[in-house]
Formats: C-alpha cells, structure tokens, sequence
C-alpha cells in the first residue's frame, strides 16, 4: 500500500495543474469579454487596469521550479543513501528546497 501511493501523486499534480489552467482560461475570458464591451461603448479599457504587471512573477516561479527540481534530486539521493522511504524523503527535500528558494528571492527583493 505505501509504495502504491506514490502514483497518486502524479496524478493528483496533473488535475490540480488541468483544473488551475481551465480556471485561468476562464479569468482571461471574461476580461476579454469585459474589454470588448468597453470597446464597443467607446471606453478605453487600460483605463480599468487596476493591478501593474508584476515581472517579478515568472522569476519567482522559475526560483520555485528550481526548487522542486533539486528537491528530487536531493530526495532521490536520501533515499539511496539513508534508505529513508521514497515519499518522505521527496516530500520533505521539494519542501525544505523550495521553502530556502522562496526565502531568498524575498530576501533579494528587501535588500
């Protein structure tokens, strides 16, 4: 049953990623339904932008990724080594990796 459930987790990422995408399809949508209603009454839409562009964003899930990755890596190599079981030792390093990422970038951004 343990060494079962680490298929779930694929799985579970690859519906929690299909659903979050569907909801942003959704988002753009209805702003380009919206924007295209201003259009029509002769308002310019930019007017209504009320949230800058934030470039920091895509760096900043880059950062995460790159946290995951070495998490895999790090877990992989933990449980090789320590014969700790696949799920903790995968779990625990993407979370510590990531987490030590994340800190950083807010670090970088304060100083």
């Amino acid at each position: 049953m343990g060494e079962n459930i680490i298929y779930l987790i694929p799985i579970f990422g690859m519906v929690f990623v299909g659903w979050f995408l569907y909801l942003d399809y959704r988002d753009k949508q209805i702003k380009n339904k919206e924007k295209s209603a201003l259009i029509e009454k002769g308002i310019d839409p930019s007017l209504f932008d009320s949230k800058p562009k934030n470039q920091l964003s895509s760096f900043k899930t880059g950062l995460l990724l790159i946290g995951v990755a070495l998490g895999i890596m790090a877990g992989y190599i933990l449980n090789l080594t320590l014969g700790i079981p696949n799920f903790v030792a995968y779990s625990t390093m993407i979370f510590v990796l990531c987490g030590i990422i994340l800190v950083y970038f807010h670090k970088s951004q304060t100083d």
